[in-house]
């Protein structure tokens, strides 16, 4: 196997990896195919699409078989990585690539994360929209303070309260917004938010929507079924395909009946 990493050659310090070496032009095409069809890669091609391979805190590995064929990839965000892999991959490698690597969080495959060895993984329910319909529209811009507060209010552990936290998603948010590689969809009732959807990863070909969040008075009214419906729907007449991760088994069935189908399992993993 052959590594190849977004910031020059490198001989890192794991036990029997080859040499890793930065991450051509020419192999984004690939890499582009490569993904196509995994919430994983949607993840990493948003973020080799808005932050390119040249960023000391944004690198891209590939991982290339011995006749050439691309098996597997790690995207390292601020040292969070994603992982996406086949099963062509040396999983030995990879493992020990993991290991060495000290990453903060790791998204990948189930399957993956066990071939790896990971320990404490969270196991959550991958999705992807399946339906043809009409979809509800809603706004597509609100203020981006006011959606981080909705969430925050729902999902406290990801959206936490301190303003740091605020600025740093706001920081990659907008980035990516501003690029074509996010975007939101809100409900309001009058000057009040009452739901919000984003992506949390784009690129031409898939999408994820990341967080959608429904203020606590204004639930089993259909508002968050209309920001996702709209995003969702958006997205599809792009022709993208639309993944979400949940966090538990009341949004899989929140979204089971707006027409999203498992399509296979994730696993998470947060270090102190």
């Amino acid at each position: 196997m052959i590594w190849k990493a977004a910031k020059g050659w490198h001989m890192p310090c794991f036990r029997s990896l080859p040499m890793l070496k930065t991450a051509s032009v020419s192999d984004i095409l690939k890499l582009s195919d490569f993904c196509e069809d995994s919430v994983f890669g949607a993840y990493v091609m948003c973020r080799v699409e808005a932050y390119g391979l040249e960023r000391s805190f944004a690198q891209t590995y590939l991982c290339v078989s011995d006749d050439g064929e691309l098996v597997g990839v790690v995207s390292v965000l601020e040292n969070n990585a994603v992982i996406l892999a086949n099963g062509l991959c040396d999983f030995e490698e990879l493992s020990c690539f993991v290991d060495s690597s000290g990453f903060n969080t790791i998204l990948t495959d189930e399957a993956t994360a066990k071939k790896c060895g990971l320990k404490d993984c969270q196991i959550k329910d991958v999705l992807n929209f399946d339906l043809d319909d009409k979809y509800i529209e809603v706004s597509s811009e609100a203020d981006s303070k006011k959606i981080y507060e909705l969430f925050s209010s729902c999902f406290p552990e990801s959206y936490p309260v301190e303003k740091d936290s605020y600025l740093s998603w706001l920081s990659d948010f907008m980035f990516r917004k501003n690029r074509g590689l996010a975007r939101m969809k809100a409900v309001f009732g009058g000057k009040i938010l009452c739901a919000a959807a984003v992506t949390g990863a784009e690129f031409e070909k898939a999408a994820v929507i990341s967080s959608v969040g429904c203020r606590s008075d204004c639930r089993k009214t259909g508002c968050g079924k209309a920001v996702t419906l709209a995003l969702a729907g958006e997205l599809r007449s792009e022709n993208k395909k639309v993944y979400v991760i949940s966090k538990d088994n009341e949004t899989v069935n929140f979204y089971h009946k707006l027409g999203f189908k498992n399509c296979g399992k994730a696993a998470y993993i947060e270090r102190q």
